[in-house]
């Protein structure tokens, strides 16, 4: 997938670990998420996982776009047992429908466009 014209590199994913266990993974607004990103994004997923199923919080708010290896692995990350999607605009929902209609997923995906209900589901729904 070709660079979105004025997108910002988003190598600097700012992803971390909650007290309850759940994963953050924050885009920069305005970043494209590239093939790249999400091997990077994969790996730290792992790492800060220690190998054992995790749920994930994943912020794309204002994200420029989403490639198609990133949507497919989103999908396949093994040791994720839900992913929230959450975002804030028109636009977040198109990127999200994206990655939700990529190839059937290993765990539950959804889109939030309120974060207090993406944790209430990933924490009540899904605990790991």
């Amino acid at each position: 997938m070709g660079r979105v014209a004025g997108a910002v590199d988003a190598a600097a994913a700012d992803i971390s670990r909650s007290g309850d266990g759940i994963i953050s993974v924050d885009l920069p607004r305005g970043a494209a998420f590239t093939d790249e990103v999400a091997v990077s994004t994969s790996s730290q997923l792992q790492v800060l996982s220690g190998g054992r199923p995790c749920r994930v919080l994943m912020r794309l708010k204002g994200v420029a776009s989403i490639s198609r290896m990133a949507r497919s692995m989103l999908g396949r990350q093994t040791n994720a047992s839900a992913i929230a999607l959450v975002g804030e605009s028109p636009v977040d929902r198109v990127i999200a429908n994206f990655v939700l209609g990529a190839e059937p997923s290993d765990c539950p995906v959804r889109y939030f466009d309120s974060e207090p209900q993406a944790l209430e589901w990933l924490e009540r729904d899904n605990a790991a």
